[in-house]
């Protein structure tokens, strides 16, 4: 008889923790299937591209440049453009027709320069943002519009008074934030 209770007491103690286990799992949260982590993934990257357009705080990256008048070439070094609230720093190769030259600068490209900004305008496209820069140097106005995609793939147009047009394609490059240590600051 004690043999049969004894039995039956940890019969219960069993199936006590299977259902207790079983009733605990149930109520944790499910990890986020790969579908919905590209998803989430997705829409912070977008909110983060809406973000440095607003702010006019942004790095273009390029690696193709499409001049107007041969094929594609792939950039295989660092070229880009940084945008900086008022001021343009533009590292860019140029390939194309010029119509008015500088012999006094011929090694530098003309699309290779520091300059304020002289008009920013911003619109919200269907799948993005176009972004209307215009600047104005010592010997040209260069009007930039860059095509901005929520996924921060991005195309650049170079329109010149003095020169062909040029597109260049890259991304938006989306700057990690600083994480600062509270020990470290003082």
């Amino acid at each position: 008889m004690k043999l049969k209770y004894l039995a039956m007491k940890i019969l219960f103690v069993i199936v006590t923790f299977v259902f207790s286990g079983i009733f605990v799992s149930a109520q944790q949260p499910a990890e986020k299937s790969k579908k919905e982590q590209k998803k989430e993934l997705k829409r912070l990257k977008a909110e983060a591209i809406r973000e440095i357009v607003k702010s006019k705080n942004f790095v273009f990256k390029a690696e193709l440049v499409n001049p107007g008048n041969s094929r594609p070439k792939s950039l295989t070094s660092d070229f880009g453009i940084e945008v900086r609230n008022d001021t343009i720093f533009s590292y860019m190769p140029y390939y194309g027709n010029t119509y008015s030259r500088d012999y006094t600068d011929y090694k530098d490209s003309p699309m290779g320069f520091i300059q304020p900004i002289d008009s920013f305008t911003t619109k919200r496209t269907k799948k993005g943002y176009l972004v209307e820069i215009s600047l104005t140097n010592v010997r040209d106005v260069i009007e930039l519009t860059f095509y901005i995609n929520l996924d921060g793939l991005t195309s650049v147009s170079a329109s010149s008074i003095n020169r062909q047009s040029i597109t260049y394609s890259g991304e938006i490059i989306i700057p990690v934030a600083k994480i600062e240590n509270p020990e470290n600051s003082n």
